[in-house]
């Protein structure tokens, strides 16, 4: 199968997943079975046209971005992980008591304080404690989080000096969920999925959600620089309600509103042509682009005020 065209493979998979079919070949192939994970997602979208978007954009990137943001990642993580700065510690053990979250890594960060990484089910979070000389501010972000008792995890986070920001409720689109603010600002979207038109398929269990002043024009930021494949943009009324956007294997979330900046790892296989896509899309270098123990590491920051570092990490 190998002897194949990529394109050609890929072409097979794709109308395997569609059709329903089996599809399991596909995981064998280690150029393909990247691919196959975000083509998965079609199951869940019955629309022609995002069908046909997205085999052209997974097309035109089989040489570029969907292959070369997923060999290089580290074990257990996926493209993008989000990185939480906060003044001193406590969320580590926030996430703990209301997530059942583990620690997977400590040590001393390179801007000083405390950089910890946090397996949270099938995601990983980064956090850097402290307010040393590193160049991540700190400030609160946003992520929607899947849970199998939305109710019972929300009391936990009351319990753990959370605030409400809203208890739990059936949603229209599918979710039941609750939203709390941590002693840190962070807010966390708690949900429970309740049936087929819930996100909660398309998602891992933690999952950033990002805002943007016009979310139209950030989406566009998003694919042109970090190689995003928007999969869904429901606009009402010429205001962007909600969209979700993929990056390698990992989804972000983005809303219309101001925009509450955070900062994500991304592991690609070259930092350098990602850091000068980046730059080339109307980013601002806050990292240039450098060999570190831990790998080659580059950043920017977007537009709306996101910073983005790209990793190839050392082997």
């Amino acid at each position: 199968m190998a002897d194949r065209p990529l394109i050609d493979r890929l072409d097979d998979t794709i109308e395997a997943i569609v059709s329903r079919a089996d599809a399991t070949a596909a995981l064998r192939d280690p150029e393909v079975a990247p691919l196959a994970r975000v083509a998965a997602d079609l199951r869940h979208y019955p629309s022609p046209d995002f069908t046909a978007r997205l085999r052209a954009q997974l097309e035109r990137r089989t040489t570029m971005t969907s292959v070369s943001t997923t060999t290089a990642i580290r074990e257990g993580f996926t493209t993008v992980t989000p990185y939480i700065r906060v003044r001193e510690a406590g969320l580590l053990d926030f996430l703990v008591q209301v997530f059942d979250a583990q620690e997977t890594f400590s040590g001393q960060g390179g801007g000083g304080g405390m950089h910890r990484e946090v397996r949270v089910g099938d995601s990983m979070l980064m956090i850097g404690e402290g307010t040393g000389a590193g160049i991540m501010p700190v400030r609160p972000v946003s992520f929607h989080v899947f849970v199998k008792d939305v109710d019972a995890t929300y009391a936990r986070a009351l319990a753990a000096g959370a605030t409400s920001l809203g208890e739990p409720a059936d949603r229209p689109y599918g979710e039941r969920s609750g939203y709390v603010a941590d002693r840190f600002g962070n807010r966390w979207f708690i949900a429970t999925a309740l049936g087929p038109q819930s996100v909660a398929g398309a998602l891992r269990m933690v999952t950033p959600f990002m805002y943007a002043p016009r979310a139209g024009d950030y989406i566009d930021f998003l694919e042109r620089a970090l190689g995003a494949v928007t999969e869904t943009h429901h606009e009402e009324g010429g205001r962007s309600l909600y969209a979700r956007l993929r990056i390698g294997d990992a989804a972000i979330e983005l809303g219309e509103a101001e925009p509450t900046p955070g900062s994500f790892m991304l592991y690609v296989a070259d930092p350098d042509a990602r850091y000068q896509r980046a730059l080339d899309a109307g980013a601002t270098s806050i990292m240039p682009i450098s060999d570190e123990p831990y790998g080659r590491v580059g950043g920017v920051e977007d537009p709306l005020g996101n910073q983005w570092f790209f990793s190839r990490p050392s082997r």
